[in-house]
């Protein structure tokens, strides 16, 4: 097939997932993809103009995949606050429809809402291009600006009844998108995966954490991915104190960066654990295997709320896949594919989360046996290609 794929976010600038990850998978299968993204992380011009309105393609584009390859439109941007967004809705939206003109594509892959999501199903609809809407959060409930979360909703609203069938990451989002009037019919449920290659069992590289001081022998817990307020990092912190009195060389290491970083730094001084609470900022994605292998334990700590309630987060499967237990909280959308034990999680309220970490310390041949649980449940139904093979055959039914 050919595809067309939309987003609303920086396919080249933001951490790699599945907006990066399914449409090389795609590509791998030998379907040609051609992505249009919008620049989500500009800053201000430095020797760029500020307004700049025209389409730059990059051809035999792959972040996740080095064997991947697609083609990537960028529509123009004006780089000023507000208006960047507003011309973005703009520019965007020519693009998507030139695009559509200017080739003849099989099908429309979209995962912008408020941005270019409107767009995209009228301009598909004029082609005669059918519209797959894939849903892997709630659009509304990531507005930063609450006044613009009930028009995103409207706009939510619009986009799941227009497209022409909808994937959603869990059942609850199944349920979200069926109470817009959506038909169950027209709903499928497909989780997110891993790259089972890329990420896998591994002896420890005793290199890889000591830049951060970690030395050899030191417990590692490790938090990976975007420092969100509803992280959960803040209970992890706010008790890591006692998880030092047994194990006064451990290590809470953060790997990302976010909007909550600088509370969190804060934090971990007044508790006198900022020596064992490490920020490392964002690192490359093909480093994040090693961390992962080097680390003794992973951590999924969120909060219960609107944003967080019905998600599946790609890391959790990439913590998986490399052999390693994971605790952390229960989220209904996860629940569903990571039932427990058997699938290598325990699952703790954020009161015990610090005890849960120090009992599985003590405890090396359930960390093992947990791991191996891990593993051998990615195998099963979890790698990338077999999703993106799911997603291309279910796609290729409705045409």
């Amino acid at each position: 097939m050919k595809i067309l794929v939309v987003h609303e976010v920086s396919y080249l600038k933001k951490p790699i997932y599945e907006f990066q990850i399914l449409p090389e998978a795609l590509s791998l299968l030998g379907h040609d993809v051609t992505v249009v993204d919008f620049d989500d992380t500009w800053s201000k011009p430095s020797g760029r103009p500020l307004i700049d309105l025209s389409t730059k393609v990059h051809d035999n584009v792959h972040r996740a995949y080095p064997r991947a390859s697609i083609t990537l439109r960028h529509p123009g941007i004006v780089r000023l606050p507000v208006v960047s967004r507003i011309a973005g809705a703009i520019t965007g939206g020519f693009e998507i429809r030139r695009t559509l003109n200017e080739s003849s594509f099989d099908a429309l892959l979209l995962y912008a809402v408020p941005t270019t999501g409107v767009q995209s199903v009228i301009a598909a609809g004029r082609s005669g291009v059918p519209v797959f809407f894939r849903s892997i959060d709630v659009s509304h409930h990531l507005v930063p600006n609450r006044l613009l979360a009930w028009p995103t909703r409207l706009l939510e609203r619009y986009v799941y009844r227009g497209a022409d069938a909808v994937s959603v990451l869990t059942p609850r989002l199944k349920d979200y998108v069926s109470a817009y009037g959506v038909p169950p019919e027209r709903i499928e449920v497909l989780p997110a995966g891993v790259d089972l290659e890329m990420f896998s069992p591994g002896e420890a590289n005793e290199g890889c954490l000591s830049r951060w001081g970690v030395q050899a022998g030191d417990p590692v817990i490790l938090f990976m991915g975007t420092i969100y307020r509803f992280s959960g990092l803040a209970r992890v912190i706010q008790d890591f104190p006692q998880l030092l009195i047994p194990y006064p060389n451990a290590r809470l290491l953060v790997v990302g960066h976010g909007e909550d970083q600088n509370r969190l730094e804060a934090l971990a001084l007044e508790k006198g654990v900022s020596n064992n609470v490490i920020f490392t900022g964002l690192q490359p994605y093909e480093t994040l295997p090693d961390i992962i292998r080097s680390s003794d334990i992973c951590i999924n700590p969120f909060d219960l709320n609107d944003i967080t309630r019905d998600i599946l987060p790609t890391k959790l499967f990439q913590y998986l896949a490399c052999g390693k237990p994971l605790v952390a909280t229960e989220l209904p959308g996860t629940l569903p594919f990571l039932e427990g034990e058997a699938h290598g999680v325990i699952y703790s309220s954020q009161q015990d989360f610090v005890a849960q970490l120090k009992d599985l310390l003590g405890r090396p041949e359930r960390r093992l046996s947990l791991g191996r649980n891990a593993r051998v449940a990615m195998e099963k139904k979890y790698e990338w290609r077999g999703i993106a093979r799911e997603m291309a055959s279910w796609m290729q039914g409705f045409l």
